[in-house]
């Protein structure tokens, strides 16, 4: 794998092919899509599926998409041209021992390497190149502190390096390189979704704060809220590359609670039904101009936006 960077089972069937991503008879399938891009944040990360469950219902085109972290694992599921019906499913028996394995060693407490098996069970295609939808995923180079963006290769290392959260995971290594987490340096993957060539860009974002104010009571929290603490001063750096910004509303759901995945899938939904008239406001916009918003000054009354799954702007 040649990463490219830094950046300045279950019986029941399903569909074989998903109709949103792959059929030409879709109405809107030369209307310009929405490339997405999916932050990390462990457990709520399940709030992605909700995401992307309702803008298929609603046949928005995902034109391209990147992820960090877990969102760089649904993501790249999605990418793969996996059914939404398989991964939601995966999603709600999936627990923090799927993907884990705890072997204390100097460099973490655990190893991620199970990811592999997941990948291999959800996933239709694990290379790069074999993508339904343009994807890109965002990990960190601990010898430089620079992102390192994925785009082709073998799909594994890449997801398993992007989840490989500090303190808990083993960093993965990579020719010569030792990648961390991709939510380090861009915790939600904007400006990697832009350079695949989205025309409009949407970012979610559900966070890794567990809007807890209480004393931490173990190792984790401690990592969790010094990532979580940096990551709130990187606001400015990504968000200016977004169109919109959606944050579903799982603050309470913590990083390990992989039970409450349902929860997490229904804030995704619930934010982006919210969501869906300024997508479709911008989506309109990006039509008949021909070009992308971003670029356009109208971008400059949507940039950012912020939309909760209460309905306010933020």
């Amino acid at each position: 794998m040649r990463p490219i960077g830094p950046l300045g089972s279950s019986q029941q069937t399903f569909p074989a092919v998903n109709e949103i991503r792959h059929n030409s008879a879709n109405p809107n399938a030369g209307v310009p899509g929405i490339g997405l891009a999916l932050g990390g944040g462990f457990a709520r990360g399940f709030a992605h599926l909700g995401i992307l469950k309702v803008l298929e219902q609603h046949h928005i085109r995902v034109s391209h998409i990147a992820g960090t972290s877990v969102g760089s694992v649904f993501a790249g599921a999605y990418a793969s041209g996996a059914p939404l019906e398989r991964i939601l499913a995966a999603s709600r028996t999936i627990r923090f021992r799927d993907i884990a394995r705890w072997s204390v060693s100097r460099l973490g407490l655990a190893s991620n390497h199970r990811l592999a098996d997941v990948i291999e069970l959800v996933f239709d295609s694990k290379q790069f190149e074999e993508m339904k939808v343009p994807l890109a995923i965002v990990a960190t180079d601990l010898g430089t502190g620079d992102p390192v963006v994925f785009q082709q290769g073998p799909l594994v290392e890449a997801v398993r390096a992007s989840c490989a959260y500090p303190g808990l995971f083993e960093p993965i290594q990579i020719g010569t390189r030792w990648l961390a987490d991709g939510g380090l340096v861009a915790p939600v993957p904007t400006l990697a979704t832009r350079r695949l060539g989205a025309r409009l860009v949407v970012g979610v974002s559900v966070g890794t704060q567990d809007g807890n104010r209480n004393a931490p009571k173990n190792i984790f929290q401690v990592v969790a809220r010094a990532v979580g603490a940096a990551q709130k001063h990187q606001f400015d750096a990504w968000e200016r590359h977004a169109d919109l910004v959606i944050r579903p509303d799982v603050q309470d759901i913590s990083w390990d609670d992989f039970g409450r995945s349902s929860e997490a899938i229904e804030a995704g939904e619930a934010a982006a039904r919210v969501a869906l008239p300024r997508i479709r406001q911008l989506l309109a916009t990006c039509e008949h101009s021909g070009s992308s918003v971003y670029s356009t000054a109208l971008s400059q009354e949507w940039l950012a936006e912020t939309l909760r799954s209460n309905g306010r702007l933020r």
